[in-house]
């Protein structure tokens, strides 16, 4: 589904990436693991188009896609979420979530979405939260929040930044459900995270990121 081929990237002359190879599959659970510096955020950022890489390539079913920019890799079916979260905190969850759908915000909403909409809520354990503001909700509700909007926005691969890190127990329990959900749906999920129980019970393969390389 994704193949990195001899990705490099610098800032200046620091080198974050150097030489990484990578291929996924559909259907897998990956874990990035790695300590501060070691380039996970900038893998993500290069696979989602935030960043460009100096060399090597990106594709995604067969289609390079070093060059596009991250509205057009959202498109493609690249869903991704951020540690800063980057919700419509003004905004409602159920208008968070409408927003992501494929539709034009000044056309009226139909009963496809409206009931759409709703079916994502239940799927991320929101339903009961649906007029509050995304401002308003716990921190872990924010996150299945995120992960929401990568639905509705018919992802097929999630790119999922410390999904459970600073969030209660309850919510850790509900988004590895939800993790496994998203697997069982053929979805492919490539996350950073760092904490082992959540990490033994997502995870089909644990990647180690070390000196700008996946181990």
């Amino acid at each position: 589904m994704l193949e990195l081929m001899n990705v490099h990237k610098s800032f200046g002359d620091v080198r974050v990436l150097n030489g990484v190879n990578l291929r996924l599959q559909k259907g897998c659970v990956y874990t990035l693991k790695g300590g501060n510096g070691s380039g996970k955020t900038t893998l993500i950022n290069i696979i989602s188009g935030f960043l460009k890489p100096d060399e090597g390539n990106v594709k995604f079913k067969e289609n390079k896609i070093n060059s596009f920019l991250p509205f057009r890799v959202n498109k493609m079916g690249i869903g991704r979420t951020f540690q800063d979260l980057r919700l419509a905190t003004q905004m409602t969850v159920y208008e968070n979530i409408l927003l992501a759908l494929e539709k034009k915000w000044f056309s009226y909403t139909n009963k496809e979405q409206t009931k759409r909409v709703d079916e994502i809520l239940e799927i991320v354990s929101l339903a009961e939260k649906r007029n509050e503001l995304a401002g308003e909700i716990s921190y872990g509700q924010q996150k299945l929040l995120t992960i929401g909007c990568c639905i509705a926005n018919n992802a097929k691969l999630f790119l999922i930044d410390e999904p459970v890190a600073g969030i209660d127990k309850d919510n850790q329990i509900k988004i590895i459900q939800l993790i496994k959900q998203l697997k069982q749906e053929g979805k492919t999920i490539l996350q950073i995270e760092h904490n082992p129980n959540y990490i033994k019970e997502t995870s089909d393969y644990i990647l180690q990121m070390e000196q700008g390389l996946v181990c």
